[in-house]
């Protein structure tokens, strides 16, 4: 299966989106559609064999425009973001333009002629004036004729019968007053017509603009792109664009420039701020054979680097195809407004139907027929499902977005709702909990018949040298700050699972654990068996030392904790979060590590395979699972847990097994994320009350339920202020995200 991004036009509500995914849908070897009316993009996974011409064929036919089509690697120009984010705005706000004056007009005739003036010609007038608001409009009209042709009823529909209906009956009052009885009135139903197109055009400007601002996150991002590189080429510094730099590259940055493409710096030093992809907000020192990332900001110093990474395949490239993969996804939360929309319309149609029906024949008021219309008007205009919609797109865009900026990525919707939700976070002990660089905590060396201390630690130093054992490398990183002085072994030899022997001077050395000294026929004296058992406690590993047949020193080898990690697990404790520890280490090196993090359960001494029945089992249990890791061994346990989340220096297939990637190898990240996850959803249920609310009070009371009671009714102005008051509340409401901390 693959996937591509559709860019399309001409979504308005959540119908419109409901139509699109259905027209994808239909297509022989599409898996699944997402649209969404924030980004007007649908995702899609199909077979490779499915055909764009396939797609954009189903897309039209539904009544939609397909402007692109994009595969997974294509990278998105931010000149068209921006053209795209920017049109539905500078469209409305041109239809505006015509529209507002003439209702203007409309709407201060029609009070004036109140005072007596002659009902046909003021009417003449006003049918004049209505024809440019009418024409502003002409969206909402052909929306509803494309909807309608394809058995569909959306936002366009409500809008369209509304006013339609309100300026064809004014048009039969005005050339055709015979049909009414003497029921004719000055300014007819003008008035509402070119007022409520007026209304739903400034609410959608102002909606457009507001969405506009959901997708800053992702604008910064492509604006992220350096448009050129200086390149050396035969010896000479050339300036060429950022997209023809290729991979082996040599690249001069200099202060205050855009890294053009990720690269590894060959001379110099500086400062990066790495903040807009990272989120670590001061600037990190970058030196020969250091990374750099394309798109970050060289703050002090130049240097240059080869290109490792170009177009495509880079980082920035990477997060921002991540970042829109999020935010074109649909949460689970979002079926509860994808049933209801389907249903709303027609619903809705059906009550205005009633309303009139009601109204003209049980109503007491003089004109029945006025009564009815500007009820049944009302309530078409009123109930408009945009807000809707709009509740959870606009909320998981500004949700998402905040979480990049802090250089955290949720893979979709679905990973930002499941966070939330989740009440037993699991960590991984190396490399999560601790730095995963083992490191001499503690040495105690012995007298020796025949060596001083130096002598010792030059020659376990000597041997180590040799062994690619990341215990080996702990220990002559040690030996090194001892100021050890190393000579050339004449023998070395691992010995898998015990430890290094060799002959260096003459001497033969042994360096390894416990079972290699026994085998060796060693004695471990006493002293060193009492101190050796004050280190295990402390969770180190032990590696003895044995020189010329006699057993002089232990070391204590143990990674050290993370400095953050005691107060991320007491915060998610605070939280009323479960915390436990999976490790494959023994029982005494992970419950040291569990009690200076404040861990109080421990699953330890585990293969890959049983660090996966642990997760299967806390799930089995009711548990919904966070689990946190960076190994490779950590992949199968990442996709198992209910939110798979992986450090930023997690091994590729962790970082391809999770649902949420933390740019920062900082534990805090995690708080952070379910802060974002825990507030989104708060965000997303709060737009659904609203919009909600909105209409369960609006729809009876634009249907006239006060009339009887307080003489209040609800006008077709009125209901269309409040509708496009409604989705412009929505989209504020999300934006809130964006003060995320």
């Amino acid at each position: 299966m693959a996937t591509r991004t559709i860019d399309v036009a001409g979504m308005h509500c959540a119908a419109c989106t409901a139509a699109v995914e259905g027209a994808l849908l239909s297509v022989n070897g599409v898996r699944s559609a997402t649209a969404n009316l924030v980004t007007n993009r649908a995702l899609i996974e199909l077979a490779d064999s499915v055909d764009n011409e396939e797609l954009r064929r189903a897309v039209n036919a539904a009544g939609y425009t397909v402007e692109a089509i994009y595969t997974e690697r294509q990278q998105t120009s931010t000149d068209d973001f921006m053209r795209r984010i920017e049109a539905p705005a500078h469209a409305y706000r041109r239809a505006l333009a015509i529209s507002a004056p003439f209702s203007l007009a409309t709407v201060i005739i029609a009070m004036a002629s109140m005072a007596g003036w002659n009902a046909a010609n003021v009417n003449s007038l006003l049918f004049v004036l209505a024809l440019p608001v009418l024409w502003s409009g002409r969206m909402f009209f052909s929306g509803a004729a494309i909807a309608l042709r394809h058995g569909k009823a959306t936002m366009d529909t409500l809008v369209a019968l509304g006013t339609g209906s309100a300026f064809v009956i004014s048009s039969l009052m005005t050339f055709s007053p015979h049909l009414f009885n003497g029921h004719v009135h000055s300014g007819a139903y003008y008035d509402s017509a070119t007022t409520i197109i007026t209304l739903v055009l400034l609410g959608k400007w102002l909606e457009s603009r507001a969405k506009k601002r959901t997708a800053d996150t992702l604008s910064s991002l492509l604006q992220r792109h350096a448009s050129t590189a200086s390149v050396i080429r035969s010896g000479e510094e050339v300036r060429i664009s950022a997209s023809e730099v290729l991979v082996g590259d040599v690249f001069v940055v200099r202060p205050g420039e855009q890294i053009p493409v990720d690269g590894t710096i060959v001379s110099g030093t500086s400062a990066v701020d790495e903040s807009m992809l990272t989120g670590e907000s001061i600037p990190v020192e970058r030196a020969s054979g250091d990374r750099v990332i394309g798109g970050s900001l060289n703050s002090l110093g130049s240097f240059t680097a080869q290109a490792t990474a170009v177009g495509a395949d880079t980082v920035l490239a990477g997060i921002i195809r991540s970042v829109e993969a999020a935010q074109s996804s649909k949460a689970p939360v979002q079926r509860l407004a994808d049933t209801i929309s389907g249903i709303f319309v027609p619903v809705v149609v059906l009550i205005a139907v009633l309303t009139y029906i009601c109204w003209y024949f049980l109503g007491t008021d003089a004109d029945p027929f006025g009564q009815a219309m500007i009820s049944a008007i009302s309530v078409l205009v009123i109930a408009c499902p945009c807000a809707l919609g709009l509740a959870t797109p606009t909320a998981i865009i500004v949700g998402t977005g905040a979480a990049a900026r802090r250089g955290i990525l949720f893979g979709n919707a679905a990973s930002l709702e499941r966070l939330q939700m989740a009440d037993t976070y699991v960590l991984d002990k190396t490399g999560t909990l601790t730095r995963g660089m083992p490191r001499v905590q503690h040495a105690a060396i012995t007298d020796h018949p025949k060596l001083d201390r130096e002598s010792i630690i030059g020659l376990i130093a000597s041997i180590e040298q040799r062994s690619e054992h990341p215990l080996a490398h702990a220990i002559v990183e040690w030996c090194h700050e001892q100021g050890a002085r190393l000579s050339e072994p004449e023998t070395v030899t691992t010995q898998p699972g015990r430890g290094t022997t060799g002959t260096v001077d003459g001497l033969r050395v042994r360096i390894g654990n416990e079972q290699m000294m026994s085998e060796s026929l060693l004695i471990i004296p006493a002293s060193i068996v009492s101190i050796a058992d004050e280190y295990s406690l402390d969770g180190c590993t032990l590696s003895y030392v044995s020189i010329g047949g006699a057993v002089c020193a232990v070391l204590g080898i143990a990674d050290d904790l993370r400095p953050e990690a005691a107060t991320v697990v007491t915060d998610l404790r605070a939280a009323g979060k479960r915390v436990v520890m999976l490790t494959g280490d023994r029982e005494t090196a992970a419950t040291a590590m569990a009690r200076l993090a404040g861990i109080d359960e421990v699953i330890h001494s585990v293969s890959p395979d049983g660090k996966l029945q642990a997760i299967a089992t806390l799930q089995r249990r009711g548990s919904a699972v966070a689990m946190i890791g960076d190994g490779i061994n950590d992949a199968p346990c990442l996709a198992q847990a209910d939110v798979g989340i992986a450090l930023g220096s997690a091994a590729d297939i962790a970082k391809t097994s999770a649902d949420v990637m933390l740019m920062r190898n900082d534990l805090r990240s995690i708080i952070t994320a379910r802060n974002v996850s825990r507030r989104t959803m708060q965000i997303i249920r709060q737009n659904f009350v609203l919009a909600f609310v909105y209409n369960v009070l609006g729809i009876p009371i634009a249907a006239g339920v006060l009339i009887p009671l307080t003489g209040i009714q609800l006008t077709p102005m009125y209901a269309a202020f409040a509708m496009a008051m409604s989705s412009v509340t929505v989209v504020t409401n999300s934006l809130r995200l964006r003060s995320l901390q």
